[in-house]
C-alpha cells in the first residue's frame, strides 16, 4: 500500500496555562500552524470546558489538526495529520513552541499506511 499520510503527535508538559485556556489564543495558534504548514483551512471549531480546558479542531483540505488542553496541569495533546506529500506538518512544531512555551515536549512521527503490502491483502 502506498504512503497515506503523515501523523505527528505532540505531547506537551509545563505549558502556559493561560494560553491553554484561551479559545482566542489557541485559534490563533492553529491559524498560524495552517499558514506555516502550507495546508488549507476548511473550518475551525473549539469547545471550552467548565471550569477550564478546551478542545479545538482545524479541519483541513489535507486532513486535520487538533488540540486538547488541561491548563490546570499545563498539559496539551496535539495531533497533526496530513494526507498529501506537498505540505510541511513539521513546521507546526515551532509555532506550538512559540505559543505554548512547553518545558518538555515529545513528538511522535508516524507515516500512515506505508507498512501494509499487497501480499498481506491476499
Amino acid at each position: 500500500m502506498a504512503w497515506m499520510g503523515k501523523h505527528l503527535i505532540l505531547e506537551l508538559w509545563g505549558c502556559n496555562g493561560r494560553v491553554l485556556n484561551s479559545e482566542v489564543l489557541i485559534k490563533g495558534m492553529l491559524e498560524k500552524a495552517v499558514e506555516v504548514s502550507g495546508t488549507t483551512l476548511v473550518e475551525l471549531k473549539t469547545h471550552k470546558f467548565n471550569p477550564q480546558g478546551l478542545s479545538a479542531v482545524a479541519l483541513l483540505k489535507e486532513s486535520y489538526m487538533s488540540v486538547h488542553s488541561w491548563p490546570e496541569i499545563g498539559y496539551a495533546a496535539i495531533d497533526i495529520y496530513t494526507c498529501v506529500p506537498y505540505v510541511r506538518p513539521e513546521e507546526v512544531v515551532s509555532v506550538v513552541k512559540q505559543y505554548l512555551k512547553p518545558k518538555k515536549m515529545h513528538v511522535l512521527d508516524f507515516h500512515r499506511g506505508d507498512s501494509y503490502s499487497d501480499a498481506e491483502q491476499k
